[in-house]
């Protein structure tokens, strides 16, 4: 496989040119240069680029994926799995806080419509006192 010029590399992944050039500037992408100073990729860049969407869509941090690219093109198979494992493992942990937190809020926010829902439509403005809102509103500290 020839050499790729940026367009062509963009092009043949759907990943836009401007993320290749950041991708370069962070150390994730190397590009050569031709003679007229245009980026030019080797045949691996598009595997590399594989490698990156994919630890991307893992919301992998790009030094994490970094780490692991170096791992990926210089040692074997297993030492990329035995590397992504805690990783992974730290980002599923991450994933059920915030699932925990987001049921809280779920519920927070069910409560607070269905105290919507119940409270009588009134002609005069609404007011912090109002059932639905008075249960959702943190309560003030008191001064000792």
């Amino acid at each position: 496989m020839p050499a790729l010029l940026i367009s062509q590399l963009s092009s043949a992944t759907g990943v836009p040119a401007t993320t290749l050039r950041f991708y370069e500037s962070e150390g994730l992408l190397p590009a050569g240069r031709a003679s007229n100073g245009y980026r030019i990729y080797d045949e691996r860049a598009q595997q590399r680029l594989a490698f990156i969407t994919a630890a991307k869509s893992l919301n992998l941090t790009l030094p994490q994926i970094k780490t692991m690219l170096r791992v990926w093109e210089n040692d074997s198979c297993a030492a990329v799995k035995s590397g992504l494992r805690p990783a992974l493992r730290e980002h599923i942990a991450r994933a059920e806080e915030s699932i925990a937190q987001l049921s809280v809020l779920r519920d927070a926010l069910t409560g607070a419509l269905d105290r919507l829902d119940d409270t009588p439509d009134a002609a005069t403005p609404c007011d912090p006192q109002c059932s639905w809102l008075a249960s959702t509103m943190p309560t003030p500290a008191h001064a000792s």
